[in-house]
């Protein structure tokens, strides 16, 4: 899914530079379709494709407490970052419901569709936060640190 969002904002941006730079005649709807695919990518491979030992993170602190604390910490981190995301769970739905109504001003994309990966990516975020928990107070968990 990344790859076709990548490729179709990188072709929107190669058909706009085209547009605009050798044919002297500049096109809107390129400048929309790279941000619906940009929208996509970020919010598709952050919690889904991507791994969180895979994201830029600043762990200088983390790294000075010893494993059992860092254990605590993760804990915390994760049981937060579950909590937060299930309470927005429903107002995110209901927001994307409502952009039901909507279409992108120039493609006529529907809004639910451009923002619809916001959704996924909330419940990817409480489902990887669950699975980590489950993890980390399971036998082995200095692995899952």
């Amino acid at each position: 899914m990344s790859v076709v969002a990548f490729a179709v904002m990188f072709a929107g941006f190669v058909i706009g530079i085209g547009a605009r730079y050798i044919f002297n005649s500049p096109i809107s709807w390129t400048n929309e379709l790279c941000v619906i695919g940009y929208v996509w990518i970020v919010f598709w491979t952050s919690d889904i494709l991507l791994k969180e030992r895979q994201h830029i993170v600043f762990d200088v602190i983390y790294g000075w407490f010893p494993p059992g604390a860092r254990r605590v910490v993760a804990i915390f981190i994760s049981l937060s970052l579950a909590l937060v995301f299930l309470a927005a769970i429903p107002g995110t739905y209901d927001y994307i419901s409502f952009l039901g109504r909507r279409r992108s001003m120039l493609l006529h994309v529907p809004m639910q569709l451009v923002f619809g990966c916001f959704l996924i990516f909330v419940v990817a975020v409480v489902v990887n936060a669950v699975r980590r928990l489950w993890q980390l107070f399971r036998p082995g968990w200095e692995q899952h640190l």
